[in-house]
């Protein structure tokens, strides 16, 4: 009996500009795993946990949560099914004194 994965990536691809951020990356996990996303500056890790988060499309590929096609539009879709992400960036909140 074959289990689901939880979240499944197919061939992600991002570009910006004529820069490959994401190249053909593939993963999947299934219940009760562990991941973690490591490597160098610039090699793509904040890019495709945006893409995950919806803040990004894919430029191609798929991805699918739970064996159903996921693509969100943003990220309040990709937060309505289940998945969201903790920026470390603080410059994103300037008006907050915490």
């Amino acid at each position: 009996m074959t289990q689901i994965p939880i979240l499944k990536l197919e061939g992600i691809f991002k570009n910006f500009g004529g820069v490959k951020a994401v190249n053909n990356v593939s993963f999947s996990i299934e219940t009760g795993e562990i991941h973690a996303i490591v490597g160098e500056n610039g090699a793509g890790k904040s890019t495709l946990m945006n893409i995950l988060a919806g803040v990004f499309p894919c430029d191609s590929g798929k991805m699918f949560l739970n064996g159903d096609a996921y693509s969100p539009a943003n990220p309040n879709e990709a937060r309505s099914s289940g998945v969201s992400i903790v920026f470390q960036e603080l410059a994103l909140f300037p008006l907050l004194s915490v």
